[in-house]
């Protein structure tokens, strides 16, 4: 057997190693697509972000009266549950404008009382006058009747004259009958002017009454007017029971209590400051309900469902799952390009060659949480939401494993409240 030299054993194993080459290159390639096949499978059955943050309600705690706080009974951070003081403002100058507004109450129920007096005063002169006018009135038909009166004895004397005078001549009568007969009819003129006189006085008193009348019925509504009397409501009292129901409830602002559950934050005051109306003190994290705002491409928009399934991963507790589900998507986004000035589109003259995808958020209701896994506002998650359809189809071969499968560790019921939900 002759020796083999190492040049012949190179040139020998070339083929083979070429073969092996060839071999990996083609399983890289397989491996690759395989790669991209996984990922393209997994993305079109779960669509999912990191663009995702955990969310609550706040309620920022401002003060609805002024003062200096007296006592401060909470500390950041801690939790409270309704109707818990969280800080009480000194009352002492609340007290004082309650007992003004006490006090103004009973002065207006005096005023109240002496303008009633007033009215009832007013409507008894509207009767006096009434009466007046009424006495008036009788006076001037008496009156006038008085005119007739007389005037009927002064035409009768004037008749009784024209009579016997002309007897005078034939000396039927004597002189002084005439004279008395002219006497009688100067005396029956005289009754008859005093009559018309009588009359002319009863009717300048009839004016004169009607004018008390008027008067009296003007000092009546005056009376009204200021007593403030709308039905069985006076104004006048209803305005300081208002002041009064008003002192009370700053009274009552005086002392803050907590409207939610939820947790305090951002506490930077304490006992001796001075507050004034509307300024937050701190914010209150409501405990009651939780959801992730996770804003998606609009390329996935199409396989969000409401209703469906979210597997939630919170950045602060890695290797746990929580459960969420889809309550709604957003409709619009604000578009600085576009947006209307003045009535007309502010278009800018700009030419993007690369168009990205707009994100719309996709908001996620959560589960009531774990007391060992809090959730924490503004926690970056990553949701991957649960489509509708078969399963991938190497998740159905045991290939891969689902993020819908059961947590590897502790799977803490995740959401809003003390009410802890059923996992699947």
């Amino acid at each position: 057997m002759s020796a083999v030299t190492p040049i012949e054993i190179r040139k020998d194993s070339d083929p083979r190693r070429q073969r092996l080459g060839r071999v990996v290159s083609y399983a890289s390639f397989a491996a690759a697509l395989l790669s991209l096949f996984v990922v393209w499978n997994q993305l079109q059955r779960y669509p999912r972000t990191d663009d995702a943050y955990l969310r609550a309600n706040t309620i920022g705690m401002a003060p609805r009266v002024y003062g200096q706080i007296v006592e401060l009974p909470i500390r950041d951070n801690q939790f409270v549950k309704t109707g818990e003081v969280l800080y009480r403002i000194d009352p002492r100058p609340y007290e004082v404008a309650m007992a003004r507004a006490e006090a103004n109450l009973a002065l207006v129920d005096f005023e109240v009382r002496a303008l009633n007096d007033a009215v009832q005063v007013a409507e008894a002169h509207v009767a006096t006058s009434n009466a007046d006018v009424a006495k008036s009135q009788a006076d001037i038909v008496r009156r006038k009747a008085d005119v007739k009166a007389a005037q009927a004895r002064a035409d009768y004397a004037a008749d009784y004259l024209g009579r016997i005078k002309p007897l005078l001549e034939q000396q039927f009568v004597t002189a002084d009958r005439v004279a008395l007969a002219e006497s009688d009819l100067q005396a029956a003129k005289a009754n008859v002017a005093a009559a018309e006189a009588a009359v002319a006085n009863a009717d300048a008193a009839l004016i004169a009454a009607q004018a008390a009348v008027v008067s009296a019925e003007a000092e009546v509504k005056r009376s009204r007017n200021a007593l403030a009397q709308v039905g069985d409501v006076n104004a006048r009292v209803a305005a300081a029971k208002v002041e009064i129901d008003e002192a009370r409830l700053n009274l009552q602002y005086c002392e803050v209590l907590a409207p939610i559950d939820g947790w305090v934050t951002n506490l930077n005051t304490n006992v001796g400051a001075f507050v004034k109306v509307g300024d937050n003190l701190f914010s209150i994290v409501q405990n009651t309900e939780w959801w992730v705002m996770a804003n998606f491409l609009e390329t996935e928009i199409e396989q969000i469902r409401v209703g469906q399934e979210v597997a939630v991963y919170i950045y602060a507790y890695p290797g746990h799952r929580f459960r969420g589900t889809v309550q709604g998507i957003g409709w619009a986004l604000y578009q600085p390009n576009g947006a209307t000035q003045q009535t007309l589109p502010d278009v800018k003259p700009t030419l993007n060659w690369v168009r990205l995808a707009q994100r719309f958020p996709v908001r996620i209701t959560m589960e009531p949480f774990d007391p060992k896994y809090p959730y924490r506002m503004g926690g970056t998650v990553t949701a991957i939401v649960k489509t509708e359809g078969r399963d991938p189809i190497l998740e159905q071969l045991g290939l891969i494993g689902s993020p819908f499968g059961k947590a590897a560790g502790p799977f803490p019921a995740s959401g809003s409240g003390p009410t802890l939900l059923p996992t699947k």
